[in-house]
């Protein structure tokens, strides 16, 4: 019964120490009160982070092969459609070379910064 108990508390504690990890993270949604409120915050967001740089494909009249670029890690795009701003980020490390298309990196929406339109509403 001794051993039962041990081994339960061997894989539980790291179950528990998960949990109390997830807590620490921002759960609430923070809604702003204008849209330059919105995009001043993703900029400061998105200046956390340094470039990388990857390749974008050849344009045909312009060019034959693909050429480097070099771009920030985070971005900030407007949904037209809600009253919010989305930040991007791609899953690389700063200050990189990737022989790959921009394209092809993965990059999840990682940040939201919603906000208030005129009228008071959110969009949503």
């Amino acid at each position: 019964m001794l051993r039962f108990g041990f081994v339960l508390l061997i894989t539980a504690l790291p179950l528990l120490g998960m949990e109390a990890m997830s807590t620490r993270r921002e759960t609430t949604k923070q809604v702003f009160d204008s849209a330059a409120e919105a995009l001043n915050a993703c900029q400061g967001w998105r200046l956390r982070e340094g470039q990388f740089s990857a390749l974008i494909p050849a344009a045909a009249p312009v060019s034959t092969q693909a050429r480097p670029v070099q771009t920030d890690i985070r971005s900030c795009e407007a949904d037209l459609d809600h009253a919010l701003l989305l930040g991007r980020r791609y899953s690389v490390l700063p200050g990189v070379h990737y022989n790959k298309t921009l394209r092809s990196l993965h990059r999840p929406i990682h940040r939201t910064f919603p906000y208030m339109l005129p009228d008071g509403k959110t969009g949503e």
